[in-house]
């Protein structure tokens, strides 16, 4: 009765160190639980890994189907901005040419000004046959009826666009005359033409020559008018021929300008002679020349002569509204049968 009850947790060995087989244990079971939690993460990387080879698989396949589809052309780059003139430049619209009927005379310039519409907007012509046709649209008279035998098919014209102007020009242009045109410049003369009218067809024809500019100039001289060279007598003579040109317009303005306000003067004085009233002078009363009228060989007598003057009637028929000296009687005398 004597003996104490004893703790249940107490054993004989309460006082001693822990067996180490638990703390392996509970070690061993640490690592199963670490092994565990790797195991885990392992199988979601794989699973992982498994969802990353089925997309790669996907676009594989997506790759391979689009490579065999024909290949879609690339957009064409975007432009750089284009500058101002150039902008302001497309906002102008070359009209079309006027048609060509098969003047060698104008067939270089019908060609430039189509070249103008194609350089104008390309977009409009992205072929030979849109160019070739915009052309032949153009065309009238013998123009015409060369293309009509040159192409029966105008759905298929055979030919690069090269090969058509070459063969237009060959029919339609006639090779320059060198000799001719040297000839035709010499014999050039301004006459009674402007100089301003006259050095525009010295220009034309002196670009279409092979001249120096000093053969130029003395061309340009040579055909000047006298007035002109009496004037250039005087002054120094420019160095260059655009000079030269310059100052013979100005001086042919300023002659221009001195003979019309001179004629003006002299129109304006003459309408005053014409205008004003003729009275008749002593002198002319005195005078014998216009014999007045006789009636029955008689003459006027003096008061008769006093009182047509008063009256300012004709001192030869005695009428009123003209004088003696635009008598119509006086001036047509009657017949005498």
């Amino acid at each position: 009765m004597w003996v104490r009850s004893v703790n249940a947790k107490m054993t004989e060995h309460s006082s001693q160190q822990p067996n180490p087989a638990d703390t392996i244990r509970r070690a061993l079971a640490e690592q199963q639980s670490a092994i565990q939690s790797h195991e885990k993460v392992l199988r979601d990387l794989s699973a992982s890994q498994a969802e990353t080879n089925r997309r790669l698989e996907e676009i594989a396949n997506f790759l391979q189907t689009s490579s065999q589809q024909p290949p879609v052309a690339a957009p064409d780059p975007t432009p750089d901005p284009a500058p101002v003139s150039r902008a302001m430049y497309s906002e102008i619209r070359p009209p079309s040419p006027e048609r060509f009927d098969g003047d060698s005379n104008k067939c270089k310039g019908f060609i430039m000004q189509c070249s103008l519409i194609f350089n104008h907007s390309p977009q409009s012509f992205l072929n030979d046959g849109a160019k070739i046709a915009f052309i032949i649209a153009h065309l009238s008279g013998r123009a015409l009826s060369w293309a009509e035998a040159k192409f029966p098919d105008p759905t298929n014209f055979a030919c690069t666009f090269t090969e058509f102007l070459a063969d237009f020009k060959q029919v339609f242009t006639c090779d320059p005359d060198k000799t001719a045109n040297s000839r035709e410049l010499w014999s050039l003369k301004q006459g009674q033409r402007s100089v301003a009218d006259f050095a525009i067809d010295f220009r034309i024809m002196a670009a279409a020559s092979a001249w120096n500019p000093a053969a130029l100039k003395s061309a340009y001289f040579h055909a000047l008018s006298d007035s002109i060279k009496d004037e250039l007598a005087t002054l120094d003579e420019p160095d260059s021929l655009e000079d030269l040109i310059k100052l013979t317009i100005r001086l042919d303005n300023r002659i221009r300008s001195r003979n019309r306000e001179r004629s003006r003067r002299t129109s304006s004085t003459r309408n005053i002679q014409t205008s004003a009233p003729v009275t008749p002078t002593l002198s002319s009363l005195n005078s014998p020349e216009p014999e007045p009228m006789q009636l029955g060989r008689t003459r006027l007598s003096p008061e008769e002569r006093q009182n047509r003057m008063r009256s300012r009637r004709c001192l030869y028929c005695g009428a009123s509204g003209h004088f003696i000296a635009s008598c119509p009687v006086r001036l047509n005398p009657p017949v005498r049968q």
